[in-house]
């Protein structure tokens, strides 16, 4: 008796450790049978019932041919015939570019004379700076002694202007002022000298220019040496960007030629611009040339280094087009339904677009003018079996189908 309880207990435990293998084994086996139906079967049966090519009249085999589509009701369709046509348009060549400074903008502000920086002003790069504002307090020994020269040379003009000593003072008195003018000091700055009739020891260094320190090359206390670049400053009210243009566009670009403008941070406005110079060499072996776009921006719009988009808009051309609608994008294929009138069958085809002008593409390869072509956006006036008809068509006339 113990013995058989024994084997009794040994069978229970084998069939519980066995439990788990056999559930495994199950979810194993399901999972499969799910991979298969979804993957294998339910395909095909989807095909076959979507997809029923042979109600369609498509060639399915070796024959790389598509062959036409039949469709019932050709009345109803009707509406939907676009014509394919030549249309006159103006050709945009679009490039880009990033905005520069003008050149012939740029000032570098430089002393004619040595001295040390008192205080700085325009104490950062970026700030903005106008014309007569002052950017340093200088002290020089040199301009000290120059105001000296000059101070005691109107002393003497002024006592001797009466007498007949006047030319040779007057002399000595413009002489010693020139100097001043040519070191950079302003009337204005003289005639407070005078009115003073002492030396200005700090004297400041204005701004030639209304526009912003590009580059800022003075510390505070140092010296700074005659000639030497102090400050780099740039007027913006007007600004360049050089793009490059094929040189087969060269014959449509020109000198004082208005441009558009767009930039991605103004979304919604439009700039214009005004070619102003055409550089005489080509780069990138002979493929491109280099234009220069001068662009007003007396409104303080625009940022340097700011990257935009150029339209140069080409002469009044004509061109092959066919409507927007009507081109359906498959598979990186620009594919048409094509309607032919004598067989009453439609066709699709493959065919080349190229750019778009409003609602039209320009066509370079694969259609004829007068062609009649299917607007394929929202077919509502047909029925819904015809429509998927037409789109499935187009699917599979646009893929290689491989026999079943």
């Amino acid at each position: 008796m113990f013995k058989i309880k024994k084997i009794f207990n040994g069978v229970k435990t084998t069939i519980a450790k066995n439990k788990l293998i056999i559930s495994g084994v199950l979810v194993v086996i399901i999972i499969m049978l799910f991979i298969a139906y979804r993957f294998f079967i339910m395909p095909l049966v989807y095909y076959n019932k979507k997809f029923n090519i042979y109600n369609y009249s498509i060639g399915i085999g070796k024959s790389s041919k598509i062959s036409t589509l039949e469709l019932n009701n050709i009345k109803k369709i009707k509406p939907y015939f676009r014509t394919v046509k030549i249309i006159k348009v103006s050709p945009t060549i679009r490039a880009n570019g990033r905005t520069t400074f003008a050149s012939p903008l740029v000032r570098i502000v430089s002393l004619k004379f040595g001295g040390y920086i008192s205080k700085i002003y325009a104490d950062k790069d970026g700030i903005k700076v106008h014309r007569n504002m002052p950017l340093f307090l200088l002290y020089s020994p040199s301009l000290i002694d120059a105001e000296n020269d000059y101070i005691l040379a109107y002393k003497n003009y002024l006592r001797l202007k009466n007498t007949s000593f006047k030319s040779q003072a007057e002399t000595i008195y413009l002489s010693a002022e020139k100097k001043l003018l040519f070191w950079g000091i302003n009337r204005y700055q003289i005639r407070r000298i005078e009115k003073e009739n002492k030396i200005i020891k700090q004297i400041p260094i204005y701004s030639p220019i209304n526009g912003i320190v590009v580059k800022k090359f003075i510390v505070d206390g140092g010296y700074v040496k005659p000639s030497a670049r102090l400050y780099e400053l740039a007027d913006i009210s007007k600004l360049w960007m050089k793009i490059f243009v094929n040189v087969r566009d060269l014959k449509f670009i020109r000198i004082g030629k208005s441009v558009s403008l767009k930039f991605a941070y103004y979304r919604n406005m439009i700039f214009h611009g005004i070619i102003s110079y055409i550089y005489p060499y080509t780069f990138k072996k002979g493929k491109f040339i280099k234009v220069r776009i001068s662009i007003d921006n007396s409104k303080d719009i625009l940022k340097i280094n700011s990257y935009g988009n150029v339209y140069i808009k080409m002469p009044y051309s004509k061109r092959l087009a066919v409507p927007v609608s009507a081109v359906a994008h498959i598979y990186r294929k620009d594919v048409v339904l094509i309607y032919n009138k004598s067989k009453n069958l439609f066709q699709a085809k493959s065919i080349i677009v190229g750019t778009r002008y409003g609602g039209y593409y320009s066509v370079i390869e694969g259609l004829k003018p007068k062609e009649t072509v299917v607007n394929l956006n929202n077919l509502k006036k047909v029925s819904v079996n015809t429509a998927e008809k037409i789109y499935h068509y187009l699917i599979l006339s646009s893929v290689k189908i491989k026999p079943l």
